[in-house]
Parts: C-alpha cells; structure tokens; sequence
C-alpha cells in the first residue's frame, strides 16, 4: 500500500518511521512522501529531523515542508520534552537531505489524485497540513484508502492539557475540520500509549546491541527516560506514534476498538482540544483503538531499531 506520512518529527516519531524497515520483516508499506508540520518543534527542525531518520534508514522518499504553524493558534512547541532539536539534544539532527520545492498541501492532493484509491495518510502530528489540503480540495477524503491519526484522548486523559493530546490540542481548529469531513478514519489515541508503555529496560538493551539504529535509538531516548521517570512519574516509555504506525503496518495488532462520531471541542476554556466520542451516532466517523497486542507491538519496534 501507498503512503504519506505527515509529521512533526520528534522522537517517537523518528521510531515510528523506522518500523517498516526491520531487516526480517516484509511489510506492504510504500512511502510515497514525507509531508512535514509544525508541531514537536519548528518546521525548520521537522525537517532535519525527516532527513536524519531517512540516512539512517536509506529511505528515499522526498520529504515536502508544509505548515509552519497552526490554522489559527500560535504555534506551541514540546521542545520540554522531545528536546531543542526534538531528537533529544544528541547531535543526531544531521542530514543533507533538503525539502521539495513544492509545498507539503500541495504534495498531498496531488500524489492522492495520482494514485487515488491507491493511496493512504499516515498523521502523526498536528492535523494542520491535512485541514488546508481538505479547504483546498473537498475531494480528498475519497481518494484515499484511510487515514490513521494518532492523536486525541478518548477517555479525556490528555497529556497537553488535562483534557487533550497535544496534537489535536495545539490545532483543535484543523483537527475540527479532519473529523467533520474524512470518515474513513482509524485514530490512535493517547490513552493506549499508557497502558502499554515500552519498557525502559528494553531501551537500553537496543543501545547495548551497537548497532548503528540501536544506538540512535538510545541516544533519542537517553534523555527523556529520566524526566518520564521522575517528573512524569512513567513507569516505562509511552509511544503512541510508533503504535499509531503498528496500526497502520498490520491492523491485526488491534485488539479493542470501539466506533465512535468523534468531533473536537475548538472553545478557548478547559476542553479545548478535546476529543468527544458518541457512540450513539447512527453515522460513526471513525474507529477508534483502545489496545493492543502489547507484546507483537515491542517487537515491531525492536526489529527495526535493533
């Protein structure tokens, strides 16, 4: 299957990038593009960041700059989090690679014409690229096979703001428009990300191995674990990117769902940002993933990155 992957390249990003590359695995996963936001960090750094994984990995795949910043908001970074470069202040942010000419909006609908029915979305980021390519083309949503979006918090657990995750939090107004008009949708939540959380442990152990992507994988990691750990409070690694990209790689790996009308509260009080799921709605827009094989979806990321 044909895919774009739109993101704000930080680490769990990175990870997620990595996945359809492990060296004993054969997944139908073709990378079309990479579209690139603001959002983890500045646009600027998304896309080094893009190009840094791309080396590693020998991916080929044009990386398109898109979004410097929200439909409406100002733009609010996770630089506290991801770190400045948003691949963990390692020195790992390097690459030649340079963005296309053409703009990230533009790559979309034009590559979802090119292989229409062909073709589906992967949103790891803030939903700012995939809103204006919609305004812009109302025809999108039925070019494409699906979108999978991680993003949002169905049970209003949220890691933004006591009720939203951060990437529908930052651009409640985008996300908003994607949730009233695609409805071949397949979101992963933040709250999955919780209940199964990567163990650090097995982090270490892939930075132990020497390889070239294990020791990325560590040097990403090496500096968030301690503020997970002792400021978060996380008894392990939460990485809803990397299993937004298990979804997409193998839906088997689903083992709760639940079909949802999913819209997006855009006031400016405490719910903004969140995410309301009725599933009383004679016409559910999305379905929505509430768990996983826990152990099928480690592997999946270790593979790649031992």
């Amino acid at each position: 299957m044909r895919w774009i992957i739109d993101t704000d390249c930080g680490v769990d990003d990175a990870i997620a990038i990595g996945m359809p590359f492990a060296p004993n695995q054969s997944y139908p996963f073709h990378i079309e593009a990479f579209t690139t936001v603001a959002g983890n960090v500045a646009l600027p750094k998304v896309n080094v960041n893009v190009g840094a994984v791309s080396d590693l990995f020998g991916l080929t795949a044009p990386i398109f700059s898109g979004c410097d910043h929200p439909m409406l908001a100002k733009h609010e970074t996770a630089e506290g989090f991801h770190g400045v470069d948003g691949l963990g202040d390692n020195n790992l942010n390097v690459t030649q690679r340079k963005p296309e000419a053409e703009h990230a909006v533009l790559a979309i609908n034009r590559l979802t014409k090119q292989y229409a029915g062909e073709i589906s979305i992967l949103a790891l980021a803030p939903l700012t690229n995939i809103a204006l390519a919609y305004n812009l083309d109302n025809e999108l949503p039925k070019r494409i096979q699906k979108l999978v979006i991680m993003g949002g918090a169905w049970q209003a657990r949220g890691n933004q703001s006591a009720a939203a995750e951060f990437n529908i939090a930052v651009d409640p107004e985008s996300a908003h428009v994607v949730f009233e008009h695609f409805e071949n949708i397949v979101l992963v939540p933040w709250e999955p990300s919780l209940a199964h959380e990567w163990p650090y442990e097995r982090i270490v152990a892939l930075g132990q191995r020497n390889t070239p992507r294990g020791t990325f994988c560590w040097k990403m990691c090496e500096k968030l674990i301690p503020a997970l750990r002792d400021t978060y409070l996380h008894k392990a690694f939460p990485s809803p990117d990397p299993m937004a990209m298990a979804v997409a790689l193998d839906e088997s790996i689903v083992t709760e769902e639940v079909k949802a009308f999913v819209q997006v509260d855009v006031a400016h009080h405490f719910g903004r940002g969140l995410t309301t799921l009725n599933r009383k709605h004679p016409r559910p827009n999305v379905r929505v993933v509430t768990s996983v094989d826990e152990q099928r979806f480690f592997e999946m990321m270790e593979s790649a990155w031992g």
